[in-house]
């Protein structure tokens, strides 16, 4: 076996389309192994092991790389946003040998080939290939951030493999967050997979699921809402519906933003879709706080998405984080009264802690403590099942996050170039 993929839970998604554009180019997806075993993987000794991973992950991820280079010490490539953003530290500190950097279907089929014809050696060919990090010798090259206009250009799933995921039909964002990676890994603007592929691939999936950044965006540069654009997609859907596929839009694994919360696009998912909640990310119940990380909606947006959707007879999820910078407790009260608005009214609510993220704006910046208040009615909410979300095993991995940037801080590789850091 010549190549392994470490497959996990999280990149799933990730290499499910990676390995479907390997294939459209030719590469023979017979020599790969795909597997969540790592022991299999020692077993089968590749030459080349690839991995994709979070910045939350790195730990133990040094603990697997640690144990690949003892047992086989294989050619080791990382991608995901960890790598893009940090690439010295995936190369220097994790242990991995290449870096892919930016958007990999091309890069990596590429590289794989390149290695090959080097009987799996790192030589300076590779500084041919755009979208790369390494070393040669005590050298470091960068080639370049590697972006794919026309991601559509591959198909979403390989024939070879019976690997099926949620199906990526967006990619990029508009409103740069600057807590969230999206924008500065995939671009300010949308683009997206055309109508009759999307038809064409859903064939493979039970229950109709779809990756994006603002589900009512699609088939507009991300900014602004086209809901004839909206509609001519879920039309599309309808016969495979009748087939008795179930179709959801605007809800887990993507979302909505307040803003696109409209008469006219609840409609289209009462009349269309399958869907029964709707994720709408708020992130905060203070117009001070999503100005200030740059969310370009208001509170009063949040209120109507919630109403709306309740009067439509869909269940509203919402996002908020907490112990977001420069967070007052005033702030988080705010950000508690429409929490508790939402769950009378009927909505529910998912909380989440912040996190500083490499290669975002807000990737040095330090989480405000919880307001006692705030700590009292998470706590409480959790315990009577009212809310949702991961925001108390987050503060611990916010910590290593914050000691991550402390220690290991590089000027991250963006879609766009240099990253302002705002802390």
């Amino acid at each position: 076996m010549e190549v392994a993929v470490r497959l996990t839970r999280r990149n799933h998604n990730a290499f499910v389309h990676l390995l479907a554009a390997l294939e459209s180019q030719g590469y023979d997806l017979s020599n790969i192994l795909v597997t969540k075993d790592l022991n299999e993987i020692v077993k089968a000794k590749p030459k080349v092991v690839l991995y994709s991973f979070y910045s939350q992950e790195v730990d133990e991820v040094k603990k697997e790389v640690e144990i690949l280079k003892e047992k086989i010490n294989p050619i080791l490539v990382a991608g995901g946003y960890h790598a893009i953003a940090m690439p010295k530290h995936t190369l220097n500190v994790l242990g991995f040998d290449i870096a892919v950097i930016g958007e990999g279907e091309e890069t990596l089929y590429r590289l794989l080939t390149s290695l090959k014809k080097s009987n799996y050696k790192i030589t300076k060919e590779l500084t041919d290939i755009k979208g790369l990090a390494f070393y040669l010798g005590e050298r470091f090259f960068f080639t370049g951030f590697a972006k794919v206009e026309d991601f559509w250009k591959f198909p979403p799933y390989p024939e070879g493999l019976k690997l099926i995921s949620p199906m990526e039909i967006s990619r990029g964002c508009p409103f740069g967050c600057y807590y969230c990676q999206t924008p500065y890994a995939k671009g300010f603007r949308m683009r997206h997979r055309p109508i009759d592929q999307i038809v064409k691939y859903s064939r493979r999936m039970k229950d109709m699921r779809y990756i994006t950044p603002n589900a009512f965006a699609y088939g507009s540069p991300g900014g602004i809402l086209k809901v004839e654009k909206v509609e001519a997609l879920l039309r599309a859907l309808q016969p495979l519906r009748k087939e008795g596929r179930r179709l959801f839009y605007g809800t887990f694994p993507s979302e909505v933003r307040p803003d696109f919360v409209t008469r006219e696009t609840l409609e289209l998912l009462v009349k269309y879709t399958d869907t029964k909640r709707i994720a709408i990310g708020a992130q905060s119940g203070d117009n001070a706080m999503l100005k200030a990380m740059h969310r370009l909606h208001k509170v009063e947006h949040v209120i109507n998405a919630v109403e709306l959707s309740l009067e439509y007879g869909l269940e509203p999820v919402v996002d908020f984080i907490v112990g977001l910078p420069n967070e007052s407790p005033e702030s988080q009260k705010k950000s508690i009264e429409l929490m508790k608005w939402i769950m009378r009214k009927g909505g529910k609510v998912r909380a989440h802690y912040f996190m500083p993220l490499p290669g975002t704006p807000w990737a040095r910046c330090k989480p405000s403590p919880l307001s006692n208040e705030m700590k009292k009615f998470l706590g409480r909410m959790a315990a009577e099942g009212k809310i949702e979300g991961s925001w108390g095993v987050q503060i611990n991995i916010s910590r290593r996050l914050q000691k991550l940037m402390e220690e290991f801080y590089e000027e991250p590789m963006s879609y766009h170039g240099k990253v302002k850091m705002l802390c």
